[in-house]
């Protein structure tokens, strides 16, 4: 889809010189010969987001609404799913307070994925699924500290995104079965793990052209139902969504008493910020707890790995979860314990490791380096020291947020139903799309803080990371959150309860001109300039509610 982009872009820029000559000698006036060079692209890039964003706009308003879509005095947020979390912010244990967690693990292939007709959900270019590699999991943690204000669930999806719909839609099935067991549950998160070779959770990749042009007619004359060749997308949506109620249910089953422990890890020996704006010796720690059942039963490991997995080839055509299948695999094998990934704040992190494949067969070079950064990782949780043990105290809270897209692509996107994410509409003609954020905090030391999109981690670390690295020479006013809550460390966590792209400083924001220069997907692919820094104070908004 890159490669697409950069196409299209190309062809504009050069329409695009034609109008900003004046603007060019303006911005540079003062510099060097090569910040003029930098100047110029800033200016035809700045230029050509206004073109792109006016063109897409128009189109917002002509293509027809799906029929579906709420007007804003109709959406009611309990009906729509969202939890607002625990209802009071503890401090200390409650009496009696002890540490339970249940765990389970699910594939959620269905039998039927080797018969071609799956997507995979990495573009828009309808790429079928032509076998599996490994598998495709959900992983689940319920975790509760018997204070009576209810359970907390973590779950991972191997997927490149759930949006908000589908995890609304997972927590409604397992809610109707809490009830019935009279069983209290103040959260339910769903994460993807961001894995780029597995089935489409998402819509993104089933059909972009087809349903760009005939969802139009259907949304003009009210037809909720799929267009045609959609049933395998529809069903695989249905399925997963199942797959991982059933987990969740499962691993309430497994509920059982232990101590939970918690520390930091450092990853960065295998990880890069492929920008290079960020050196490794300022990426930040990763966190890692460990649950130890009191029956001596197997531990369970909860982690946010900041890593891209991308391991397989773009041009892999096989089901594959990547690093993370690999990471539990080798944790199992070494020590039998359980494993619940999710990513961190994982930007344009990735994997920083050269295997040598010299005589491997061609399947087994497919999975090499997966199998080589999972293993590696696996290391590190298990070489944690762990010393540290958490008072059982759980603080959770949700707010939910209401964001007006500054991209019209998104808002397109979801005209076209290419993705199922909600969207309102307000009075004023303007659309929202219901979201929310979450903190998680565990013993009064330890919290994650949830966010619903591919988080930069200078948006959450603070752009001191970057060398404060800026594209219109604006200043990121914020510090890093990682302290927003005394004397508790915080971990950002991506793609949760959502999926809404990326997100960077708004500083840094270029569109259709990325700060690295040659990839370009980022902007486009985002809600717009500043999501982030609406993302932050609605951040400290939260905290301030919760407290």
């Amino acid at each position: 889809m890159k490669k697409n982009l950069s196409k299209i872009v190309a062809l504009m820029l050069c329409f695009t010189m034609l109008f900003c000559g004046n603007s060019i000698v303006s911005y540079a006036a003062d510099g060097s010969l090569a910040d003029v060079g930098t100047s110029i692209m800033k200016v035809l890039y700045d230029t050509l987001n206004v073109i792109v964003e006016k063109v897409v706009s128009f189109a917002c308003k002509v293509y027809p609404d799906p029929v579906d879509w709420l007007e804003e005095a109709d959406y009611n947020a309990e009906k729509a799913g969202f939890m607002p979390g625990r209802e009071k912010y503890q401090t200390e244990a409650a009496d009696g307070a002890y540490w339970e967690l249940g765990y389970a693990s699910k594939s959620i292939l269905p039998e039927d994925v080797n018969n071609g007709k799956y997507n995979l959900g990495r573009d828009l270019t309808d790429k079928k699924a032509q076998g599996v590699y490994d598998d495709q999991r959900i992983r689940v943690a319920v975790i509760d500290d018997n204070s009576g204000e209810g359970a907390v669930v973590m779950g991972a999806i191997d997927a490149l995104g759930v949006t908000s719909t589908d995890t609304r839609s997972i927590r409604k099935g397992v809610m109707e079965y809490c009830e019935k067991e009279g069983i209290k549950v103040a959260s339910i998160n769903i994460s993807a793990t961001h894995a780029h070779s597995v089935l489409d959770t998402q819509g993104v990749s089933t059909g972009a052209i087809p349903k760009l042009l005939l969802n139009g007619f259907y949304n003009f004359f009210g037809i909720k139902s799929d267009i045609p060749g959609m049933k395998t997308a529809h069903y695989f949506k249905k399925y997963f969504v199942a797959q991982s109620i059933e987990a969740i249910k499962e691993a309430f089953a497994d509920m059982e008493s232990g101590k939970l422990y918690y520390d930091e890890i450092d990853c960065s020996k295998y990880i890069k910020d492929k920008r290079e704006l960020i050196s490794k010796e300022n990426i930040p720690d990763t966190a890692a707890l460990r649950f130890v059942p009191d029956s001596g039963s197997e531990d369970t490991y909860l982690t946010d790995i900041t890593c891209h997995a991308t391991s397989f080839s773009a041009s892999n055509g096989l089901v594959g979860s990547d690093y993370i299948y690999y990471m539990d695999k080798a944790i199992k094998e070494k020590t039998g314990a359980n494993l619940v990934m999710i990513p961190g704040a994982v930007g344009q992190v990735s994997r920083d490791i050269h295997v040598d494949t010299t005589g491997m067969s061609e399947w087994d070079e497919k999975g090499a380096q997966a199998k080589y950064l999972g293993g590696k990782f696996a290391d590190f949780v298990l070489a944690a020291d762990f010393s540290e043990e958490l008072a059982p105290v759980i603080n959770a809270t949700h707010r939910e947020i209401f964001i007006k897209p500054e991209n019209s692509i998104l808002v397109l996107a979801c005209e076209a139903r290419l993705v199922n994410n909600q969207v309102i509409k307000k009075a004023d003609g303007t659309y929202c799309m219901p979201s929310e954020m979450g903190y998680i905090e565990f013993g009064n030391e330890f919290a994650f803080a949830l966010f619903p999109t591919e988080l930069y981690p200078e948006v959450f670390w603070d752009d001191e990371i970057t060398n404060a690295t800026t594209w219109d020479d604006a200043v990121w006013p914020y510090d890093s959150l990682h302290n927003a809550v005394d004397g508790v460390k915080i971990y950002p966590v991506s793609i949760t309860n959502d999926a809404l792209g990326y997100v960077l400083t708004d500083n840094n924001f270029a569109f259709m001109g990325h700060i690295i220069g040659e990839e370009i997907a980022d902007e486009v692919l985002s809600v717009g300039k500043h999501m982030g820094s609406f993302l932050v104070e609605e951040y400290y908004t939260m905290l301030d509610e919760m407290k």
